[in-house]
């Protein structure tokens, strides 16, 4: 869990673990040219929840938590853009994915080290 959003980045629960292969399954219909946006897919998300009897709902924040897990298992090629979400078997979409997920790591990183340099001098 992350300090200071512990809510919403707890572990998957159980039942978000049954619906991690929904999830790829619906996102394997995806393309580069027919990429899917989150809102889209938590409403869809929560219609089948509720149509499968779960007590739970999909947010956008628990929607990116699966698809962390997702790709740290190595499941499918997931690939989110500003344009969506949508799966590629292209080594060059995946290796762009890898290099944007790098370079926001990158960028969280120098945030933490700014406000390090503020604190030390306090």
């Amino acid at each position: 869990m992350i300090t200071g959003f512990e809510d919403i980045t707890r572990p998957l629960s159980d039942d978000e673990l049954k619906i991690v292969p929904v999830l790829c399954n619906n996102f394997k219909r995806h393309d580069k040219n027919n990429p899917v946006k989150a809102p889209v897919i938590v409403t869809g998300m929560n219609k089948y929840l509720v149509q499968h009897g779960y007590k739970i709902r999909m947010s956008q924040s628990r929607l990116r938590k699966c698809c962390n897990f997702i790709r740290s298992k190595g499941m499918i090629p997931l690939i989110a853009t500003s344009n969506g979400y949508y799966v590629s078997y292209d080594k060059e979409d995946i290796a762009n994915q890898i290099k944007s997920l790098w370079e926001r790591a990158g960028a969280i990183r120098a945030c933490a080290n700014g406000l390090q340099k503020f604190l030390s001098t306090q």
